[in-house]
């Protein structure tokens, strides 16, 4: 796992499920299905709808090691299908049935699960994205500096996220769906300066020719103006250098998921309040009988 394994694992989770067919819902109950509408995508209006909101770290946690439960299994799915169309031998074929069948079952019962509690999301038949909309700018911190900072009289134990085996120190918080994006984009941006400048610093001793070799200079020397650049941009923002162990961790966001306009107009007519029964009226009082005469 390298350094930015906590960064990307922490960027909008997309989850793409293999052989995936379309149908979710907003119910906190298993989701009904919902069938697309013919037409090419690009007559179809798309529209956002948020499933879940999740309110700490704690929660993005469970649900990032949720969604990776059930990639994992669908994976596993996947592989051993491949091998049952291969498979040669009756008996083999037979305990690959089998395997598959269990797993299935399983899948299935954890999907049900996740069902219940993020929405109705089911990522087996629609995926689903979430966005971040506050995020914890975090870095390493080993034993020996946890030991110092705790033992401070103003330390705050929230201060300090496990993750793992691992302990993090909040330096900021990044809070707005833009201010987060900007945020990953300058994290990204500055990965990829990084990136492109150790490609060409070790390209250069390869080379022979001397007009190529000062192409290389200019091309390193512009490469590492930017970076200079963007790690200024980054230290004015937050407050301290950009290290490569920097991560990010979602404490706020929300689970959506796309459908059509007339998915849209079924779940508003499904959700529409139902008008209250009219109240009766009061009976009125008999009248008096004509005639009558003392």
């Amino acid at each position: 796992m390298n350094k930015f394994s906590l960064l990307l694992a922490a960027l909008c989770v997309s989850l793409n499920a293999q052989e995936a067919k379309s149908a979710d819902s907003k119910a906190a109950a298993p989701a009904p299905e919902v069938k697309l509408s013919g037409g090419s995508k690009a007559e179809q209006k798309i529209y956002n709808v948020e499933l879940w909101a999740c309110k700490s770290m704690a929660e993005f946690i469970n649900f990032q090691k949720n969604m990776q439960v059930l990639t994992v299994q669908i994976e596993e799915l996947k592989r051993l299908k491949g091998l049952l169309e291969i498979a040669r031998t009756t008996p083999e074929k037979n305990a690959l049935g089998h395997d598959i069948a269990a797993k299935e079952a399983k899948l299935i019962g954890d999907i049900e699960s996740v069902q219940k509690l993020y929405g109705g999301y089911n990522p087996l038949a629609r995926p689903g994205q979430f966005i971040q909309t506050k995020v914890a700018v975090l870095t390493p911190i080993s034993n020996e500096e946890f030991t110092k900072l705790s033992s401070s009289s103003d330390f705050k134990p929230d201060s300090v996220i496990p993750v793992e085996d691992k302990r993090f120190l909040v330096r900021d918080t990044v809070s707005g769906q833009i201010e987060v994006d900007t945020f990953y984009m300058s994290l990204r941006r500055i990965n990829e300066f990084r990136n492109q400048l150790k490609q060409y610093v070790e390209l250069q001793p390869q080379l022979v020719k001397e007009d190529d070799k000062k192409k290389v200079e200019k091309i390193i020397k512009d490469i590492q103006d930017e970076l200079n650049k963007s790690l200024d941009e980054f230290k004015k923002a937050r407050g301290f250098d950009f290290t490569p162990e920097i991560a990010a961790l979602a404490s706020e966001g929300k689970l959506v998921i796309q459908i059509t306009e007339e998915e849209k107009k079924a779940l508003e007519a499904k959700n529409a309040p139902t008008p209250a029964p009219s109240a009766p009226s009061a009976p009125s009082a008999p009248a008096a009988p004509a005639g009558d005469k003392k």
